[in-house]
């Protein structure tokens, strides 16, 4: 299991993709990354927003918003067998007031 802490007054809110579900209900979004640091004394992960290809090719750089790091939980056989994931997504809280 990967846990995850960030800096949410860091968020660049102009990125967030506001979609309409099937069901008619409105969400908003926030594409996060996971970047492997392995020999960081902060985590295991460093997280940042995600950019467009254009973005990238143009040299932005977003902020880091904090870090991730791997969590040992269960039979430590059964997680050694288990690739960890490199990207991840907000997920949308419903009812919950987010103050942006």
């Amino acid at each position: 299991m990967i846990t995850v802490s960030i800096d949410v007054t860091k968020l660049d809110k102009s990125r967030f993709k506001a979609v309409t579900r099937k069901n008619g209900d409105k969400a908003l979004f926030c594409d996060l990354i996971l970047m492997d640091t392995p020999d960081s004394e902060f985590g295991d992960y460093m997280v940042k927003q995600s950019l467009s290809k254009e973005d990238r090719e143009n040299g932005v750089q977003l902020p880091i918003l904090g870090n991730g790091k791997n969590v040992q939980v269960g039979n430590k056989n059964e997680a050694q067998g288990k690739p960890a994931q490199k990207k991840a997504k907000s997920q949308s809280n419903d009812g919950d007031d987010i103050p942006f």
